[in-house]
């Protein structure tokens, strides 16, 4: 260019922020920052949308720092597909019990255990059974009816040391028996057997202890035998805070998966390996980024038909809840977060924003180099640290001659936050990065560190006795189901199993571990995700802090700045003499 100086726009398009960076570039490369802004990214990254939004910001700070771009550069723009799917977990011919109660029964009654041989209703009028029994309630059953029945066989002699119901009748038909015994409502009676051993228990109120959650006792109650007790064991897993179960042995097999067209091809050892989408998961956490070469899920819209990707990262819900040790019940810890990074990338991005704004775009670099570029200008940065951009969408590592990326970023958190509260993503986005708090009454809150504090005005009624996050307008209601404490355990497993976990992934690719990571994107900001990341990296010593971009803009910015840091080295090159 004839003219010493030109005004740059670098502009990365995120899957979550677009960002732009607007600087002076001298003719020797001297960079002069103008100003710079971020807006939430408009539609999937790479649409028309997406860069209707950027030409959008672009126009904004222009107005603002009253100059005129002269030329806009872009990274690569490769979009990441976050959503959760309904995938199957793997089913285990190995399960010697099976559960009876469903998962959302609440109205047990009685207390304490009992173990007997299962016998319907109706046979209670017939000869009197020599053992103690389980006594079952079909849901076409009325509570009053089951009552006198029940009553009519203890006189008879029966010996019923428990009852299971098919409808949530429990607490009726216990107050009007003449036995205390445990009543388990809600019960699944079908393929249960006439005859069958099963295991009964509810817990009393205000109580901690269950009988039948210890493996060794559900199986001398079941006469399982000691060569299934690992297999109990994992089962018993989920009894933990039960407030009633109701358990018989298994005497057939699992049903088996749905037959569907869902796969995931992954390279393994050069060959390409198909997995049901339910095996993949433990598969995609273990081998580097890049083993998924193609996916097809009929959940999610970008993938119904399959899709090409260079990267897969799955994070199953239940593995959130098993670390953070909730109380059984109090998140939705079903389904897999699945995220898929595109194997094509736009092409025609820089064309279509050259169109919107007016003026020349041209693509410079990809986020990973980008990104790289503008964490070197960090002051202090160690040497030999390798940086990792944090973005919506993707990790990027870069360090030591090599680059990684990988799918699975800060969509994949807020996703999960998202259905594990059953929450709109928009509210999960909030609540994902600050603490919250429980208010107990108008006045009254309980912190997550166990402090009670006095609010500075009076809580709405629809927040009182909820757990809440602070919003500009005031306390936003989140979940009624967690204390303060849980929510803050449930929120660093959640971060600890899906952006933590996958750097580590990432990391364990290089030679060795680097002496400092330096965290970038707006990922960085979350002093919690610094935290898990630093957790997950302490056994390998190493140090785990964030990038400041040119000194003044933090983590965030990395790829806008770097891109406008890369023309300008270009610049400078290109009008040197051969």
């Amino acid at each position: 260019m004839s003219r010493d100086s030109v005004v740059v726009a670098g502009c990365d398009v995120g899957n979550h922020t677009t960002e732009i960076v607007l600087a002076r570039v001298a003719a020797d490369g001297v960079v002069e920052p103008l100003t710079h802004g971020q807006a939430p990214t408009r539609g999937r990254k790479g649409s028309t949308e997406s860069l209707e939004g950027a030409a959008a910001l672009l126009n904004r700070l222009e107005v603002e720092a009253r100059v005129r771009v002269d030329e806009v550069v872009l990274a690569t723009i490769r979009p990441v597909d976050t959503a959760t799917a309904p995938l199957a977990p793997a089913v285990s011919p190995r399960a010697p019990v099976r559960s009876l109660r469903r998962p959302d029964a609440s109205t047990p009654a009685g207390a304490g255990h009992g173990v007997g041989t299962h016998v319907p209703l109706a046979d209670l009028s017939g000869p009197v059974h020599p053992g103690p029994v389980i006594v079952s309630v079909s849901a076409a059953t009325d509570f009053e009816v089951a009552a006198q029945a029940i009553g009519d066989g203890v006189a008879s002699g029966w010996k019923i040391a428990g009852v299971l119901v098919a409808q949530d009748d429990a607490v009726l038909i216990r107050n009007r028996i003449p036995i205390d015994v445990p009543v388990v409502d809600e019960v699944e009676l079908d393929g249960l057997r006439r005859g069958a051993l099963v295991a009964v228990e509810v817990v009393a109120e205000g109580r901690a202890y269950r009988a039948l959650a210890d493996p060794i006792a559900l199986s001398a109650a079941l006469q399982l035998g000691h060569d299934r007790l690992l297999d109990v064991a994992e089962f018993t897993r989920e009894l933990a805070d039960a407030p009633a179960i109701a358990v018989t042995a298994r005497t057939e097999p699992p049903d088996p998966p749905a037959v569907d067209d869902d796969y995931v091809d992954c390279r393994i050892g050069g060959e390409i390996v198909r997995y049901a989408p339910a095996a993949a998961h433990t598969v995609l956490r273990l081998e580097p980024p890049g083993c998924a070469v193609e996916v097809r899920l009929s959940a999610l819209p970008a993938a119904e038909n399959g899709i090409a990707v260079d990267d897969a990262f799955f994070t199953d819900l239940a593995s959130i809840d098993n670390g953070a040790w909730l109380r059984r019940g109090v998140a939705d810890a079903r389904g897999t977060v699945v995220a898929l990074l595109a194997a094509e990338p736009v092409t025609d991005a820089a064309a279509t924003l050259s169109g919107l704004t007016g003026r020349p775009a041209r693509t410079v670099a990809g986020e990973p180099a980008a990104a790289a570029r503008g964490a070197q200008t960090t002051p202090g940065l160690p040497p030999g640290s390798v940086v990792c951009d944090i973005g919506g969408g993707t990790v990027d590592l870069i360090g030591q001659g090599r680059t990684v990326t990988a799918a699975g970023a800060g969509e994949t958190i807020t996703t999960a936050v998202s259905r594990v509260l059953g929450i709109p993503r928009a509210l999960a986005e909030r609540v994902k990065r600050t603490p919250a708090l429980r208010v107990e009454g108008p006045h009254v809150a309980h912190e997550e560190d166990g402090r009670r504090v006095f609010l500075d005005s009076p809580a709405s009624a629809d927040a009182i006795g909820r757990l809440c996050t602070r919003g500009s307008a005031g306390l936003v209601p989140f979940s009624h189901r967690l204390a303060a404490e849980e929510w803050r355990s449930l929120r660093l497993a959640i971060k600890q199993e899906t952006v933590a976990a996958n750097i580590a992934r990432c990391l364990a690719t290089f030679d060795e571990p680097p002496s400092a990571l330096v965290l970038a994107g707006g990922g960085a900001l979350d002093d919690e995700l610094l935290r898990t990341v630093g957790e997950s990296l302490r056994p390998a010593r190493v140090v785990v802090g964030r990038a400041d971009i040119d000194g003044v803009h933090g983590p965030r910015f990395a790829v806008a700045s770097g891109l406008v840091h890369l023309y300008a080295e270009d610049r400078v090159g290109s009008t040197s003499p051969a």
